[in-house]
């Protein structure tokens, strides 16, 4: 599933091939989720220009210059291509199709049919993104949540927006804490250092996903993760990466991190 790094370049990406762009016609393809008709859809979008392409938490947001505001979740495999109206038939598992007026189309495809649309959702009480989550937030939340183990914490998006399962163990390989770690065990001065980590991975992870792959809009790029990887042995500082189930959720650690209990 793509994470706040992934979603981030994904948005910086689609606000620049598609900023300024008016809509010629849209189509939902009945996968996926949506949460009004397609008529209302299509009636909504058809003749707007993209005004800006945000990410918020695991959403990509895309407004328009009437106003109208439609969130993208990719789920697990979800994704975006940049194409053109005629090849728009030759891409399987489409969710949505957007045809632009200058000859260009946007196609949002899953192959599981989970990723979900909703325009102009309702208010909602969002989450502190992680790249904005403060060390006094931080804090709080290990207090409301004591026996919360620390990794289920950070993926909890009621709770905090934005981190993954991968990007979680590199936070927390980060700031030296086993992921089995209860959150209300942690001291001051490690939930301050996993505060800290928190901005601090996710800022590198942009960075060379920028470098790497300045042009993406969709899939996931781990090839630059330090413990989250399926064929790395070891840290690298020299650990041995340990792999098991970490409440249903595959966790990458070493006995470097501190278990607190």
């Amino acid at each position: 599933m793509p994470e706040l790094p992934d979603l981030t370049v994904f948005a910086e990406n689609l606000g620049k091939a598609l900023t300024g762009k008016k809509v010629d016609r849209v189509e939902y393809h009945q996968r996926g989720k949506l949460n009004v008709s397609a008529a209302e859809l299509s009636r909504a979008l058809a003749g707007a220009e993209v005004t800006g392409v945000q990410r918020g938490g695991k959403q990509v947001a895309f407004h328009f210059g009437n106003g109208a505001l439609l969130r993208v979740h990719l789920m697990l495999t979800g994704g975006f291509v940049l194409t053109s109206p005629s090849a728009l038939d030759r891409l399987q598992h489409r969710v949505l199709t957007v045809a632009f007026r200058d000859g260009s189309a946007l196609a949002l495809t899953d192959e599981k049919g989970w990723a979900s649309v909703a325009l102009n959702p309702g208010e909602e009480k969002d989450a502190p993104d992680a790249l904005a989550l403060t060390a006094e937030q931080l804090h709080k939340l290990c207090q409301r949540k004591p026996r919360t183990l620390i990794k289920p914490l950070l993926l909890d998006q009621a709770l905090i927006g934005g981190i993954g399962n991968a990007y979680a163990d590199e936070i927390l390989w980060a700031a030296r804490i086993s992921p089995k770690s209860p959150a209300g065990k942690l001291p001051p001065e490690a939930v301050t250092a996993l505060a800290d980590a928190i901005p601090a991975v996710l800022n590198d992870a942009i960075t060379e996903l920028r470098k790497r792959h300045p042009d993406m809009v969709s899939g996931e790029y781990r090839e630059f993760l330090k413990v989250h990887r399926p064929e790395l042995k070891v840290s690298p500082t020299g650990a041995k990466i340990i792999k098991e189930n970490v409440q249903s959720k595959r966790t990458y650690y070493t006995d470097e991190q501190r278990l607190y209990q």
